[in-house]
């Protein structure tokens, strides 16, 4: 799993999250992974569930070898109910921080590909680069974003 600190799906506020990114096992069912992450980790809200209040959310895509690619977004900044740029009906707040082991437990959560080569954990970007595009990544795709 890999952790940046960054923008990479251009949400309009322009400002820095948490996100945390892996390839998923294939057959991974992408509708189970807010449940089963916060499940792992008590404290984060993933999805609007009807209280108006999340502190994060995930972005998924199935890949042409059935992996899942999984990116966590965990919001640093709070952002009152109808905010412009954000779902007038959803209040953002600050997500929890979250420790190294606290960190695992995301990925291990809904499990990690077993492949080798979709393994990324922003330490090699050269590696984890060619891991996107063997995934069918484009150079321009939120993965590929630093």
């Amino acid at each position: 799993m890999r952790k940046r600190i960054g923008n990479p799906s251009n949400e309009t506020h322009g400002k820095s999250m948490r996100c945390y990114d892996w390839f998923a096992p294939p057959g991974t069912d992408p509708d189970t992974l807010p449940a089963a992450i916060e499940a792992a980790l008590p404290g984060l809200k993933l999805f609007h569930r009807g209280d108006g209040v999340v502190n994060g959310y995930i972005n998924t895509s199935l890949r042409p070898d059935g992996s899942l690619y999984v990116c966590c977004h965990l919001y640093d900044d709070a952002y009152p109910l109808g905010d412009p740029g954000n779902d007038p009906k959803v209040a953002i707040q600050v997500a929890p921080t979250l420790n190294p082991g606290q960190e695992n437990q995301l990925a291990n959560s809904v499990g990690e590909h077993g492949n080798p080569d979709r393994k990324i954990d922003g330490k090699d970007k050269g590696k984890d680069r060619a891991a996107f595009t063997d995934a069918g990544f484009g150079p321009n795709d939120g993965p590929m974003k630093d």
